[in-house]
């Protein structure tokens, strides 16, 4: 899932206008004292997150109602996030979840892990209570359409490991409440969904908890052994520690227990192919790393019965790569330019010109491509973009033989485009023709 980071505090000054004082009527008698109260603060941190959280509650206490209060909160979450302070993360973490930020799923992740990390019976209740608002916003993005360059496939892998994460922490708080059997429920939703160290340790815990120690020691060994980078090995050799003793309760001694522990790395491995396996069914290009490794369809004016376009056959052939979209003036504008260029190595057949489209609305494609009488085949493309870090449109890369991006263009300008472009295809095409 894509979050966006919270805002530091920042230093320019408040511009206030008289109109805006008088209707909200939340300002400090003297603003400009305010602001210089809280450019001191900052200033006299001198870079110490611990002085700069101290001095930021201060200010807060003595200008309750300032008008930066909630960028100075925003700043007060983002050092207790960075400084591992959970008291703070829950504090600040909260005020921010009132105003509902754009970043609501990483916050609830965050406050709701400090909360049950407390210890006390009254946090773990209020982690269950914010699991239902974290549960609804997981609900809420699996239902709206893939954002940006997503693919489907990538958006239902995405929406599928928040919800994980989700049902994670809710199974942790009512096992922490008493419910260990509706916290193997919910772990093993989880597991389900995305097989992962967190959910399966979540199993191990609360089975053990109600005395399947056999369920919790396989559990323990998925914990341990399955392929999750998010888990320190710290905790793995911990959840290896655990599998130990209880098969030497149940057992008597650990005769077997390597036996079982390539069981649970079979099963495992299983898990996670079987897992790939669901979203590449979706969508051929899902987990793929290699330009080589996509199938890009055809959208717009290539016939219904055009077949996709394997870009491993382009291997050893400099590509150029036009990514566009309709709704995008300069990529307009720069079409003839690149349509220019074409022209120029119309006879070399080791440089090929790949027109991709890049829209969310597939369905504009082809009307467009009509009106502006744009002749070249058009793909889709399919989650390359995010691959090779295309951010802004227009954007032209240029492939070596290798597969690897020689070249980036972003943005667009008429000046010495085309000579630029013909330069930087030479000199792809050189360094292929070297093997380098």
């Amino acid at each position: 899932m894509k979050f966006v980071r919270v805002v530091p505090l920042m230093l320019a000054p408040l511009i206030l206008t008289a109109q805006t004082a008088g209707t909200l009527n939340l300002y400090p008698a003297n603003p400009a004292a305010e602001q210089k109260d809280l450019n001191e603060v900052v200033t006299e941190a001198n870079g110490s997150a611990v002085d700069l959280t101290r001095g930021l509650e201060e200010h807060l206490k003595k200008y309750p109602t300032a008008p930066r209060r909630a960028e100075i909160e925003a700043s007060l979450y983002k050092t207790a996030v960075e400084n591992n302070d959970s008291a703070r993360i829950v504090t600040y973490g909260e005020k921010l979840l009132v105003g509902h930020p754009q970043n609501e799923l990483e916050i609830l992740d965050r406050v709701i892990r400090a909360l049950l990390a407390s210890g006390d019976e009254a946090s773990f209740k209020k982690a269950l209570a914010w699991s239902a608002r974290y549960q609804a916003g997981v609900l809420d993005m699996r239902a709206r359409p893939p954002e940006g360059h997503t693919t489907k496939a990538q958006w239902a892998d995405l929406g599928d490991r928040a919800m994980a994460r989700q049902l994670v922490l809710k199974a942790r708080a009512l096992g922490d409440l008493g419910n260990a059997q509706e916290a193997v429920t919910l772990a093993t939703q989880a597991w389900t969904l995305e097989p992962g160290a967190e959910s399966a340790s979540e199993i191990a815990k609360w089975s053990a908890k109600l005395g399947k120690d056999a369920e919790a020691i396989d559990s323990y060994a998925d914990a341990a052994l399955i392929e999750d980078t998010r888990v320190p090995w710290s905790e793995r050799e911990f959840y290896r520690e655990r599998a130990g003793e209880l098969y030497g309760k149940l057992h008597g001694s650990q005769d077997g227990l390597g036996e079982l522990f390539l069981r649970a790395w079979d099963r495992d491995a299983k898990a996670l192919k079987d897992r790939k396996a669901r979203y590449k069914a979706m969508d051929p290009n899902y987990g793929e790393t290699d330009v080589y490794g996509f199938t890009l369809p055809g959208g717009g004016n290539n016939p219904p019965d055009a077949p996709s376009l394997e870009l491993s056959k382009l291997k050893g052939k400099t590509v150029v790569m036009d990514f566009w979209a309709t709704w995008c003036m300069p990529c307009i504008a720069q079409h003839p330019l690149i349509e220019h260029v074409k022209e120029k190595y119309a006879g070399a057949k080791d440089v090929v010109f790949l027109s991709l489209d890049a829209d969310d609305d597939h369905s504009a494609v082809a009307p467009f491509l009509a009106a502006q009488k744009w002749k070249q085949p058009v793909y889709l493309e399919a989650g390359l973009a995010g691959l090779l870090n295309t951010a802004s449109l227009p954007t032209v890369l240029v492939i070596d033989g290798n597969g690897k991006v020689f070249s980036r263009m972003a943005g667009f300008s008429a000046d010495a485009f085309e000579g630029m472009l013909s330069s930087r295809i030479d000199e792809a095409r050189a360094r292929t023709s070297k093997g380098k």
